[in-house]
C-alpha cells in the first residue's frame, strides 16, 4: 500500500540507498557523480568514482559501493577517498542496474536485460534467483532494489519498458505483491525505504522527479535481529 506524500526535483535519479548512519539518501544518476542527500532534503556531498559511470550504489557499513553496470565495482569512503582499487565480483555481473550489500559480502543484484534479480554469497555461489520474465505478472525490466529491516522483504522498481511499478518480495525471492507507479510518474528507476517510518522514496527518470511515500509492507512482523534507522527525514 502506497500513499504519496510529496514529490522533489532531481535530475536523473537512477539509483538510491538510504543510510541509517547519516541519515539520507545516496544517488547516483548514471553520470560519474555520486551525491548524498540529508534530511532536510538538500544535497550536502557530491564526489566522483573513478568508473566510467555510477549506475547503481549501496551502503556497506562505513563505505558505499558503486557499480558502472558492465561488472566493475568501486568501495569509496562516505567522503569520497577510494578504498582500494575497482574490482569485479565472482561471477558474470554485467547490466547491474541496483544492490544492496549484506553481511560478510553478500549482495543481491538487478539486472535489466535478462530481468533477473539475484542473490549472491561472497564467493559469487547464487543463493536464489528470480527471472524476472518467468513470473506473473511478469517484470520486464527490474532497476533499483530496496531491503526492509524490519521485515527483510525487498522492493524492486521496474521501469516504463515493463510495468512502471513497485514489487514486493520476501527475503527468499518470494513473490508478495505488485503495485503500480502509473498515477505518480513515469519511468522509476531508483528506490529506498525507511523501514522504521515507513517510507519509500522512488526516483522517476521521466521528468526527473523523486516522489516520497508512505508505505505499509504486505509482511509486517519485525525481524529478531533488526535494527533501528528511526532517523528525522524530510
Amino acid at each position: 500500500e502506497l500513499v504519496l506524500r510529496d514529490s522533489i526535483d532531481l535530475r536523473g535519479p537512477s539509483s538510491l540507498e538510504f543510510d541509517p548512519a547519516l541519515c539520507g539518501i545516496w544517488i547516483a544518476n548514471e553520470g560519474r557523480e555520486v551525491a548524498f542527500m540529508g534530511p532536510s532534503g538538500e544535497i550536502t556531498r557530491r564526489f566522483e568514482t573513478s568508473l566510467f559511470t555510477a549506475k547503481a550504489i549501496t551502503v556497506d557499513g562505513d563505505a558505499i559501493i558503486v557499480s558502472d553496470g558492465t561488472g566493475r565495482f568501486e568501495r569509496l569512503s562516505k567522503e569520497g577517498a577510494p578504498i582500494g582499487e575497482p574490482y569485479r565480483m565472482p561471477g558474470t555481473l554485467w547490466d547491474v542496474e541496483g544492490m544492496i550489500a549484506q553481511p560478510n559480502g553478500a549482495m543481491v543484484l538487478t539486472q535489466d536485460a535478462d530481468a533477473r534479480v539475484w542473490a549472491i554469497d561472497a564467493a559469487g555461489n547464487i543463493k536464489w534467483a528470480i527471472e524476472g520474465f518467468q513470473m506473473s505478472p511478469p517484470m520486464v525490466e527490474p532497476q533499483g532494489i530496496a531491503y526492509d529491516r524490519r521485515t527483510g522483504a525487498l522492493y524492486v522498481v521496474d521501469d516504463q519498458e515493463g510495468s512502471n511499478s513497485v514489487f514486493e518480495f520476501a527475503a527468499d525471492g518470494t513473490f508478495l505483491a505488485q503495485v503500480s507507479l502509473s498515477a505518480y510518474g513515469r519511468d522509476p528507476e531508483g528506490i529506498a525505504i525507511q523501514a522504521d517510518t515507513g517510507t519509500m522514496w522512488v526516483g522517476f527518470d521521466d521528468g526527473g522527479r523523486l516522489a516520497v511515500f508512505d508505505y505499509l509492507p504486505t509482511v509486517r512482523t519485525d525481524r529478531p535481529d533488526a535494527t533501528s534507522d528511526a532517523c528525522l527525514m524530510f
